[in-house]
């Protein structure tokens, strides 16, 4: 147990490794958690401060709401939401897919993606780059997104984990739960006509894509949500003084 103390005290000090030319970043681990789901307590999972910052961030302005509460501190709504969302999307991203006869069904690039890039042969990366663009559909664009990326001093590194975390949980949730992530034509036409949706009284032509990515996030962060709450009493997490 002293030597996994010694472990977390030597993460806590991790130095991310920077690019050439580029000053070393310091940054410290604040919450340490386990869960069967991540092998249990021998392999703790740790969630670190700068990725924790931002992950409030996007949670503020994906709200709308103000970042810092009235003693200048980030708002505890926000830090909650986000190490909520941090832990579900760990967790089932460390879940098996149980694939059919071992067939990978892939998330095929959608016509609104395909302006933007060529096809992946490579399901995850297809779903990075689909998380990406959700995530900046819910902050209200990419201008946001790559500002809280820099107020933040997040790396290329650390970004793409974060979004590699998403783009796992995605696929576990698609495979095993419901094929979330692929809303056909008809059903978009259906929610922008009859629903209450930020895109209303638009047509569909001109919103599809983001209509597409609006709904993927609702329902990533509705299943998130109903994981999260399924599951908590199987998650410890510790606070790292």
């Amino acid at each position: 147990m002293h030597r996994f103390r010694w472990l977390l005290v030597l993460l806590a000090i991790v130095i991310a490794r920077p690019a050439a030319g580029q000053s070393e970043v310091v940054d410290r681990v604040v919450y340490i958690f386990d869960a069967p789901e991540t092998g249990g307590a021998t392999v703790p999972r740790v969630i670190f401060e700068r990725e924790l910052a931002f992950e409030a961030r996007l949670e503020a302005l994906s709200s709308g709401e103000p970042l810092l509460d009235a003693n200048g501190f980030y708002a505890t709504k926000h830090l909650r939401a986000a190490l909520d969302r941090h832990i579900a999307t760990d967790l089932l991203a460390h879940l098996p897919v149980d694939l059919p006869n071992n067939q990978e069904r892939r998330l095929l690039p959608h016509p609104c993606d395909l302006a933007r890039r060529a096809p992946s042969p490579d399901d995850i990366e297809n779903r990075i780059q689909l998380a990406w663009a959700v995530l900046a559909l819910r902050v209200k664009g990419t201008d946001n997104l790559r500002a809280a990326v820099k107020a933040e001093g997040l790396n290329d590194y650390e970004l793409r984990r974060m979004l590699r975390r998403e783009a796992l949980a995605s696929r576990y949730l698609d495979w095993m739960v419901a094929p979330m992530l692929a809303p056909s034509d008809a059903e978009l036409r259906e929610l922008l006509r009859s629903s209450a949706t930020p895109f209303r009284g638009k047509s569909f032509e001109e919103v599809r894509c983001d209509l597409r990515r609006w709904v993927i996030g609702q329902r990533l962060s509705a299943a998130l949500t109903t994981f999260l709450q399924s599951s908590r009493s199987r998650v410890r997490l510790r606070r790292v003084p």
